[in-house]
């Protein structure tokens, strides 16, 4: 089984096709790059595995994206659910206006885990793993946006990370 397919996909924005008969299947526990030329589509074919173009108006898509086998656009499919497995770090550092501590800590809060000492240790963890901690450890309490912008890129993958989500989707994440 894969853990990311997508079978005959096409997506447009209004009337205009973005996407068109995308047929890819990705193994489980690998790492997978989508290389191409500026404005082809890989943005928007990222943004279809945590349904982030459903934000968007007059999108549709057709074909099936999969997810363990499942497909993610079925009715009845809870997106908050599908967003908790499916983590994304996108192109330009986000970092929300609050401290470095909370925002690598929001996903845990946000998915109702409260445990303080849970929470500092996976935010610990979660910033070490990005090489961040040692540039950070004394500032916990200071806002993100004092962060640089390659600082705070790597505070966003801490954050898609904290949660331990099943698949991390990152968009150009070191441009």
């Amino acid at each position: 089984m894969y853990k990311i397919e997508s079978k005959n996909v096409d997506f447009f924005y209004g009337a205009s096709q973005a996407l068109k008969n995308i047929n890819i299947a990705i193994k489980p526990n690998t790492v997978t790059a989508l290389i191409g030329p500026s404005g082809c589509g890989k943005s928007t074919y990222l943004r279809l595995f945590n349904r982030m173009n459903d934000l968007i108006d007059d999108t549709r898509i057709s074909g099936q994206v999969l997810i363990d086998g499942d497909d993610i656009y079925a009715k009845g499919v809870n997106v908050d659910s599908l967003r908790k497995k499916v983590g994304m770090v996108f192109q330009k550092p986000n970092p929300f206006p609050k401290t470095i501590f909370e925002n690598v800590a929001y996903g845990l809060r946000v998915n109702g885990i409260t445990d303080k000492k849970f929470i500092e240790e996976r935010v610990e963890t979660s910033i070490k793993q990005v090489v961040l901690w040692e540039e950070v450890k004394d500032k916990l309490k200071k806002s993100a946006f004092e962060l640089s912008g390659g600082q705070q890129q790597r505070l966003c993958i801490a954050r898609a990370l904290a949660i331990q989500p099943s698949i991390i989707l990152m968009d150009e994440p070191t441009s």
